[in-house]
């Protein structure tokens, strides 16, 4: 089995359902503004890497404490205000909301 990064499937896990609930949250939803909240939550955490399968289990219990969830949200919270002040694409394609 190939070194599994678990905190960016939990980064991407959590920014899908954030921004199903609050899509309003972040001023443009297209890819790339959603893979710039993706990597820029996941840097500011740190990594958990596995190279099993009872690795990734063991993590994947670790990430679901409530203080590892509070750590991914504010991460998430944050990226999605750095986006929305400087997205990295033409300007005349940020939606307001």
């Amino acid at each position: 089995m190939p070194v599994h990064n678990s905190v960016l499937d939990e980064v991407q896990y959590q920014v899908k359902c954030y921004l199903a609930r609050h899509g309003a949250a972040l001023d443009c939803a297209c890819q790339r503004c959603q893979e710039d909240v993706v990597a820029l939550a996941a840097s500011q955490l740190p990594t958990r890497y596995s190279t099993s399968p009872k690795g990734r289990v063991l993590i994947g219990v670790e990430l679901q404490s409530k203080q590892v969830q509070l750590d991914i949200l504010q991460a998430i919270l944050s990226a999605i205000e750095t986006v929305n002040q400087s997205p990295r694409h033409d300007p005349s394609r940020r939606i307001v909301g």
